[in-house]
C-alpha cells in the first residue's frame, strides 16, 4: 500500500491543523514507530520505502509551511505469515 508517513517527528502547528489531519498529514506515524507496529502485529518482510518525488506534491498541500521537511509518500509492503 502506499501512505503517508512522517520523517520526523511533526511540530505542533502540523499536529494540530485539523485540514492536514483529514489529509492525512498530522497523524502520520514516524516510519520507525510504524515499523514497530507492524512488527507488533504480526508482520514480516517489512519494506518502507519513500517516494521522493511525492514532496512536490505534499509542499503544494499547504505552501509556505514546508510539510515535506517532515511528511512523505512511502510504499509499505509487508506479509503476515
Amino acid at each position: 500500500m502506499t501512505d503517508i508517513v512522517a520523517t520526523a517527528p511533526l511540530p505542533d502547528d502540523i499536529k494540530d491543523d485539523l485540514k492536514l489531519y483529514t489529509g492525512c498529514v498530522s497523524g502520520a506515524a514516524l516510519i520507525t514507530d510504524l515499523e514497530s507496529m507492524l512488527k507488533e502485529a504480526g508482520f514480516i518482510n517489512i519494506q518502507i520505502k519513500p517516494i521522493d518525488v511525492s514532496k512536490e506534491l505534499i509542499h503544494q498541500w499547504s505552501k509556505g509551511r514546508n510539510i515535506e521537511d517532515f511528511v512523505i509518500s512511502a510504499n509499505i509492503k509487508a506479509t503476515k505469515p
